[in-house]
């Protein structure tokens, strides 16, 4: 075999043929101050912000309702028959 037949007349891949946009995915989300990790060390460390994270964006927080069971309000105690109190709790639970 002859090195000119080894040859192909494939265009290498250069900066400029790279696409020009960049997304924030593609941007460093964690970076090494200190020591020299590694591969296994770095492995690790994702798999285990990759759990800690669970799949759950900011997108998916926003979609869910918001839970007030447990609000610091509901722990004030009142007459039953206080119906201006009754209002003022219900106008808390709405404001938020």
């Amino acid at each position: 075999m002859t090195e000119e037949s080894s040859v192909t007349d494939e265009a290498p891949v250069t900066d400029a043929s790279a696409p020009e946009y960049v997304s924030a995915a593609s941007e460093p989300v964690i970076q090494v101050l200190k020591g020299q990790p590694t591969d296994d060390e770095v492995a690790a460390l994702v798999a285990v912000l990759a759990g800690a994270s669970n799949g759950v964006t900011s997108a998916d927080l926003e979609a869910h309702e918001r839970d007030l069971w447990g609000h610091p309000v509901d722990r004030l105690r009142y007459s039953i028959f206080s119906w201006q109190k009754v209002t003022l709790v219900e106008r808390m639970h709405l404001r938020r």
